[in-house]
């Protein structure tokens, strides 16, 4: 009998799911940096004169979902640096293109949280983990 080995027999690679880790951790840190370095150039600038609510929303959703939190809704409006109205406006749009869930918090009938779905963590996760090499 032969005792080289087969393509079968060789040792696998990294797990997929180490691999699933690395470029979650990869993504979580640039999500960081993206988020902080916004708020440090919105901290030295004029109000208003950069603005992309959507982006800076989706950072933040995706680094609070990272971290097993849910968001409410007016600090959703704070990270976004948008008014009620607007914020609603996007969530509105993201919630239809299936980006984020809305729903009561569990011990208040008037707090309403958001949260990414399994579509945005895996499109931020993928954009994100890829984008700091």
């Amino acid at each position: 009998m032969d005792q080289t080995s087969s393509p079968d027999t060789r040792p696998a690679g990294p797990a997929p799911a180490a691999d699933q880790m690395e470029e979650r951790a990869r993504a979580r840190a640039w999500a960081e940096r993206l988020y902080a370095e916004r708020r440090r150039r919105d901290a030295l600038f004029p109000d208003g004169l950069f603005g992309e609510p959507a982006w800076d929303l989706l950072l933040a959703l995706y680094l609070a979902h990272d971290k097993g939190k849910a968001m409410i809704l007016c600090r959703a409006y704070q990270a976004a640096g948008a008014s009620d109205t607007t914020g609603r406006r996007l969530l509105d749009r993201m919630e239809e293109e299936g980006l984020i869930t809305r729903r009561r918090a569990p011990r208040s009938r008037k707090m309403r949280i958001v949260e990414l779905t399994d579509l945005a963590v895996a499109r931020l996760t993928e954009y994100l983990g890829g984008g700091s090499e």
